[in-house]
């Protein structure tokens, strides 16, 4: 690999979450597709085209190995994004009929009340965290609503599942069995919630998916219930998370931006679509390459792993010009925040509805809140996706 662009480049490490931009910039300006010896070595892919290319090519760069390099803690086989077509089809029928648009304006008024009821508890302590006290609480609120959980068990899932997700790249053997506890323990509730299920059948995703006819006439095994419910958890409990805290602190940076989401609401799923195009929630997503082949001007071999870093694709100026501005009235249609392709997120409908919900509910509820900008924390890991570790906020006269 003599003439190739080596590097040793690592999405999980502190150096690259301290700039990530100005790194993959670096990185598409010297070579979009680059061989990097971190993680027992893949090839990483920083341009908007090979990026969108790779991932609409589920022939030549497979999910079924997992999306996560290295491996997710929580397993590979995470359905449906772990899944190939044809049977990535038949998971994902299922599965859409409870994330569809026309589904998610149902939950709405549901979901609208939840919120409201948070941030009202905000506005009558007067300070508080957006991170643990809104973005942290009211998207696994909202899965497990869905999924017919307990609500209450947010915080022991959610505690669980960080701890899993940021300690991904360890090689520390306590860390490594720690976060295969972690996978155990999490696998053991779901398939608690699945037997109680087929003795209690409620009308919940988590009874369909535990009792229902859905491949080949015949339910989900044990292992396809966990690998779907481990999904739908890591999903719907982080991305949305990260969206709204960088959403709320760059409505604190811009006040102008502020100002204009305040008075025309009209423009919040424009400004939750472009910033989530800005700090994307999820970094990158790995492929295991099923036939020598090439990527632009590299060749790659059958069995090697590429990485679409989505951040990379969506800070690409050749698709979107002067990308690190807030524009809300650019063209998106090519951001890949949500993912592209056959495996482009399902629950973008819900992640749009319940931001646009938690946004409209600070706006409306915590008038002249004040974000202190000098104490937020941004996560030194963004393998995962872009978020904030504490973003601390006062109300004024409370």
């Amino acid at each position: 690999m003599s003439d190739l662009t080596v590097t040793d480049f690592s999405h999980h490490s502190a150096e690259f979450a301290l700039r990530p931009f100005e790194t993959l910039a670096d990185m598409r300006a010297e070579a979009p597709v680059a061989w990097s010896t971190a993680h027992d070595g893949f090839w990483v892919v920083t341009d908007h085209q090979h990026i969108i290319d790779g991932l609409a090519d589920y022939g030549r760069f497979s999910s079924s190995f997992g999306p996560a390099i290295p491996a997710n803690p929580f397993g590979t086989r995470h359905i449906p994004v772990g899944v190939d077509p044809p049977l990535h089809s038949t998971y994902r029928r299922v599965l859409n009929t409870w994330f569809s648009k026309a589904e998610v304006a149902r939950r709405e008024p549901e979901i609208a009340t939840l919120v409201t009821e948070i941030v009202t508890g905000l506005a009558d302590r007067g300070s508080w965290d957006f991170v643990s006290d809104l973005a942290d609480v009211s998207p696994g609120a909202v899965t497990l609503g869905i999924l017919g959980w307990d609500r209450s068990r947010r915080e022991e899932l959610l505690d669980v599942m960080a701890r899993g997700l940021r300690n991904q790249a360890s090689t520390d053997p306590s860390i490594i069995e720690q976060n295969a506890a972690g996978n155990r323990w999490i696998r053991e509730q779901i398939l608690l919630e699945a037997e109680d299920r087929r003795t209690h059948p409620r009308a919940d995703l988590m009874t369909v998916l535990a009792t229902e006819p859905i491949v080949d006439g015949e339910p989900m095994s044990d292992e396809e219930v966990s690998d779907t419910v481990v999904f739908l958890l890591l999903a719907g409990f982080h991305t949305t998370s990260g969206a709204l805290t960088a959403l709320l602190v760059q409505m604190a940076r811009e006040p102008e931006l502020h100002e204009r989401l305040d008075a025309d609401r009209d423009l919040i799923p424009a400004a939750i679509d472009e910033v989530i195009r800005i700090y994307t929630p999820v970094t990158a997503v790995a492929r295991r390459v099923t036939e020598d082949t090439h990527l632009g001007e590299v060749s790659m071999r059958t069995g090697d792993w590429a990485l679409f870093v989505n951040m990379a694709a969506n800070h690409d100026p050749a698709a979107f010009p002067d990308p690190e501005r807030i524009d809300l009235d650019r063209d998106r249609s090519k951001s890949v925040a949500f993912g592209w392709g056959v495996h482009r997120c399902m629950g973008l409908h819900l992640a749009r509805s319940v931001l646009r919900l938690e946004v409209e509910a600070v706006l409306d509820l915590l008038p002249g809140h004040r974000i202190d900008l000098d104490r937020t924390v941004r996560s030194d890991h963004v393998g995962v996706g872009f978020f904030y570790q504490a973003v601390p906020a006062i109300l004024p006269g409370r």
